[in-house]
């Protein structure tokens, strides 16, 4: 697959992971939107938190970078917990709403920068992992959304986990592994 094919796809998942997200979340009843998998794990309305704080603070400020100064200047370390500290008295639908707009404007702007294969292989620079490139850190971004998608569905699904009985067998959602 070409680049340029390679970043359409990009796009387009960076389009529709959020409404998946909110479309999942919105509307949950509050004992499911405060599950986790256990101590130390993130609840649905934690990720979304995350989710709209990595909009502001962490996925554009770092393409921008990397197109002004390349791997000249590392990153801004990302806080992971601002989310919650900036959105913890935020409605659910205000989270909802305002990560499907702040990440309308950042793909409103990454279509704007057009970037090409030149640009894809720019270097950045990761305050812990080094060297990184625009395509990895565009990549990551995917992925990012994706694993928080599959982490919230999969909390759900396994506070379900006693009630399916014998059919837990057949949905690997549910079983320890």
């Amino acid at each position: 697959m070409d680049k340029e094919q390679w970043y359409s796809q990009c796009l387009a998942l960076l389009e529709s992971t959020p409404h998946a997200i909110v479309a999942l979340v919105g509307g949950l009843p509050p004992a499911l939107l405060q599950a986790t998998d256990g101590q130390g794990t993130w609840n649905a309305r934690q990720v979304l938190e995350h989710l709209v704080w990595c909009e502001v603070d962490d996925w554009m400020p770092r393409v921008r970078l990397i197109l002004a100064e390349q791997d000249r200047v590392a990153f801004t370390p990302f806080d992971r917990e601002g989310g919650a500290k900036r959105y913890a008295d935020w409605s659910l639908d205000r989270l909802g709403a305002e990560f499907l707009r702040l990440r309308a404007e950042s793909l409103g702007t990454l279509r704007a920068l057009n970037l090409g294969t030149e640009q894809l292989t720019l270097p950045g620079r990761h305050p812990s992992l080094g060297i990184v490139n625009m395509a990895q850190l565009i990549a990551s971004w995917v992925a990012h959304d994706l694993a928080h998608l599959d982490q919230i569905a999969r909390t759900l699904a396994r506070q379900y986990r006693t009630d399916v009985g014998p059919w837990r067998d057949f949905m690997r959602v549910l079983r320890e592994e």
